[in-house]
């Protein structure tokens, strides 16, 4: 499964998120998905296996109060909608020296990816491959998908802003 979910934040909210994202201290400069070279990337990583891994209360509210919105967004477009139960909860920010290797995040889950950086010009690269579906970074938009399926950033190309991204794995429901 795999669904697009369009302006789930405009341009507006975007700018004020990406100049407060960029602004904190969170970030850790030594994340990656795998460890080979180019492969880390600042990050930080909220919520691991369902616990708080940083606490940083406003941010994590934040981002759960943008999942509401992602599910409203999401009934609206495709009438559907996830459970509210959140695995893990992470950003990454990556410039022409990053990337990530394919890989996939752990089963019975949903992954949501959504694109934050607030202007984005389509030959920067840095699209979301879906096991060779690949999907523009336009800014706003989210993307689910069963996370079992590999999945990875593309090539980015010389840029003036940090792509960043949120990451969700969201617990399917057992009904």
């Amino acid at each position: 499964m795999l669904k697009i979910i369009n302006n789930v934040l405009e341009p507006t909210d975007l700018f004020t998120l990406y100049e407060a994202l960029i602004g904190n201290h969170m970030w850790n400069l030594n994340r990656s998905s795998d460890v080979t070279v180019g492969g880390r990337f600042p990050g930080c990583s909220f919520i691991v296996n369902g616990k708080n891994n940083y606490n940083d209360q406003y941010w994590i509210g934040y981002f759960r109060c943008l999942l509401e919105r992602i599910n409203q967004k999401l009934k609206e477009q495709h009438n559907f909608s996830v459970p509210i139960k959140v695995d893990s909860l992470s950003l990454n920010a990556q410039n022409d020296n990053h990337y990530t290797e394919f890989h996939a995040d752990k089963a019975n889950r949903f992954s949501i990816v959504g694109f934050l950086t607030p202007q984005w010009a389509e030959d920067w690269g840095g699209e979301l491959n879906i096991e060779g579906k690949i999907i523009k970074y336009k800014p706003g938009d989210f993307v689910l998908f069963d996370s079992e399926l590999l999945h990875r950033s593309q090539e980015i190309k010389k840029l003036p802003y940090w792509r960043i991204t949120v990451a969700y794995v969201i617990e399917k429901s057992n009904t």
